[in-house]
């Protein structure tokens, strides 16, 4: 597989739980990477062998986190993308998907938000959620100082987390870890990773919610994956998922944040099997490992139907 991918994580460390999920690949199939801008004729010259796959990671936020391939729409190679924000800039996507790239499967982050937004390419669609690296997501076996954390960005596409924070906020043991930007640098005690894995571990309780987009974030599967009790807005992807109100999580909508935070909070046996449900329900079914090998099938498959 030829991999077209920046480097993203070495500056916006804050994404490299995305950078994760894709070396994870590298367990299951022979990758070869390209960082850079190119012409993808030129690049194809400078491989040593003619690719299956080429894989053109997320366009978004003006190739952020992958480069400006020119030409993919005249390689008679099997091609995917990947989609994290389906917001983004729709035009773009679709000018992309018919006609710039013209990718033979679409992978996306989200289920019924990305049908919604490109419902013409269903036949192209994979879904690929979000998954974890079990090596930073996990019980880190840390006391519960922390009873109710919340974190993650916080603009106007958040609604129930700025509910979270209104109703919570003069609630005693309740703690705020604000976002640490999307852009922020290496830097001593940056909030990610091993650090921001280590405050939801250090919570009984921490919450959750898709955006108004009503999206698997990644979040979904981090407070579980850390052996924490997530509270969180529901929505179809995660419900289609597995996720199970009352069994691996709580749902919860934004009348009753504070009445459900506090009862899970006084029941500690309730919490603790909730919490350590959702924990083996991550790690059994939701870790990179898992994404890789799905993504390998769903190529596979695809290849297969080319008679390759």
């Amino acid at each position: 597989m030829l991999m077209l991918v920046k480097r993203f994580a070495d500056q916006m460390p804050k994404h490299s739980h995305k950078f994760d999920m894709l070396t994870a690949i590298e367990q299951v199939a022979d990758v070869h990477y390209w960082h850079k801008d190119g012409n993808i004729l030129d690049i194809l010259d400078q491989m040593p062998e003619r690719p299956d796959v080429i894989f053109h990671y997320d366009i978004e936020w003006h190739n952020a986190f992958a480069p400006s391939i020119a030409n993919l729409n005249k390689v008679n190679i099997l091609k995917a993308c990947y989609v994290l924000d389906v917001h983004y800039y729709p035009a773009g996507r679709r000018d992309y998907f018919s006609k710039k790239a013209k990718p033979d499967l679409i992978f996306s982050a989200s289920k019924y938000p990305f049908l919604k937004a490109f419902p013409d390419t269903e036949p192209r669609f994979r879904w690929l959620p979000f998954g974890v690296n079990p090596s930073v997501i996990k019980d880190y076996g840390l006391p519960k100082n922390v009873d109710y954390s919340l974190m993650g960005l916080m603009d106007q596409k958040y609604p129930f987390r700025h509910e979270t924070l209104k109703q919570m906020a003069g609630c005693k043991g309740f703690v705020h870890y604000r976002h640490p930007g999307h852009l922020a640098s290496h830097r001593p005690g940056l909030f990610v990773q091993e650090k921001y894995a280590s405050a939801i571990n250090g919570s009984m309780i921490s919450f959750t919610c898709g955006s108004s987009l009503r999206i698997p974030v990644a979040k979904f599967f981090e407070i579980p994956g850390c052996r924490t009790l997530m509270l969180a807005e529901s929505n179809p992807d995660i419900e289609e998922l597995g996720f199970r109100d009352g069994d691996n999580f709580v749902a919860c909508n934004r009348t009753d944040i504070r009445e459900l935070a506090l009862r899970y909070r006084a029941d500690e046996a309730a919490r603790q099997a909730i919490t350590d449900c959702g924990h083996d329900f991550i790690h059994a079914g939701h870790t990179n490992g898992h994404r890789a090998a799905e993504f390998v099938a769903a190529v596979k498959d695809a290849l297969a139907g080319r008679g390759v």
